[in-house]
């Protein structure tokens, strides 16, 4: 019991800690995203990207609430390099559920968080970052924000 009381403490606590970030909703989109928010990103009060350093891991999370119902959601995490070319975060954790509430219900608003790994061989650099997060049917939750990887 004490563990838990104990997680669920350190998760409140980095939810206080993180910077809410400015971010842009996907022109079709199935989910209303109220707050993204990254920890460290100092930058967010200027409304610059983060500067995400490499082989730290930058914990992320956003409130959003579904306009469907899901027993799972499948999350992706992409570069948008152009207009027509995104390339995927292959180390992301598919299963959106395992950190946020499953089955999802239309209407209620709810938090996903996570630790994105950032590996050194990533190179030094602005992005623009896409999240999805599709159900079966494929309704999604999706929108942008931008990053700077630096040393």
């Amino acid at each position: 019991m004490f563990a838990v009381k104990s997680i669920i403490l350190m998760t409140l606590l980095a939810l206080a800690l993180a910077e809410v970030i400015d971010f842009k909703t996907c022109d079709t989109n199935d989910c209303d995203i109220h707050e993204v928010r990254v920890e460290p990103c100092p930058q967010a009060e200027s409304h610059a990207a983060c500067n995400i350093r490499r082989r730290k891991p930058a914990n992320m999370s956003f409130d959003f609430t579904p306009r469907f119902d899901a027993d799972t959601l499948e999350a992706s995490l992409n570069w948008v390099k152009s207009n027509d070319q995104e390339l995927p975060l292959i180390s992301m954790e598919k299963d959106a559920c395992k950190y946020t509430k499953c089955p999802v219900k239309s209407g209620e608003k709810q938090t996903y968080q996570v630790d994105i790994p950032i590996e050194s061989k990533f190179p030094l650099n602005y992005y623009t970052i896409k999240w999805n997060f599709q159900a079966p049917n494929g309704k999604h939750c999706c929108f942008t924000h931008d990053i700077k990887l630096v040393r």
